[in-house]
């Protein structure tokens, strides 16, 4: 249990200064997309937060990624979608389909790291289920 925890902990970044009311987000530990190490507890917290963004919107119709941990075309589809649409308002928006680990809110400016923009969203679809989400370190 312990071990499980302290590395639940190490998912959440304290963003200073807070990013859209967010002083804190689950992240993920190595990169997840096309040919990238895709850790399964890495990609289920995508996946996640894919879902939590999604559900009972057009996206959910559309299909949304299942959580089962495994990198599969549903959630690289929602991770390009998400980037697409941020470079409409941010032109440097690097839109390549991959989650990196954030080290802040943005990146190179005012870019977005896509981790946070997936927090960003899930906690305004559904609030109550993304603070529990927060509250248990991505778990």
């Amino acid at each position: 249990y312990l071990i499980k925890r302290s590395c639940a902990l190490a998912r959440i970044l304290a963003l200073n200064p807070p990013f859209r009311g967010m002083s804190t987000i689950v992240n993920v530990l190595q990169r997840v997309g096309p040919e990238e190490p895709n850790d399964m507890a890495d990609v289920r917290v995508v996946q996640q937060l894919i879902a939590m963004a999604g559900r009972g919107s057009r996206a959910s119709r559309i299909g949304l990624p299942a959580v089962t941990g495994s990198f599969d075309a549903a959630t690289g589809f929602w991770i390009y979608h998400l980037q697409n649409v941020q470079r409409r308002s941010h032109p440097q928006q690097i839109v390549d389909g991959i989650v990196l680990p954030a080290r802040g809110a943005t990146y190179s400016g005012n870019d977005h790291w896509a981790i946070v923009m997936l927090n960003s969203l899930a906690k305004d679809k559904n609030p109550v289920e993304y603070a529990a989400f927060l509250n248990s370190g991505g778990v």
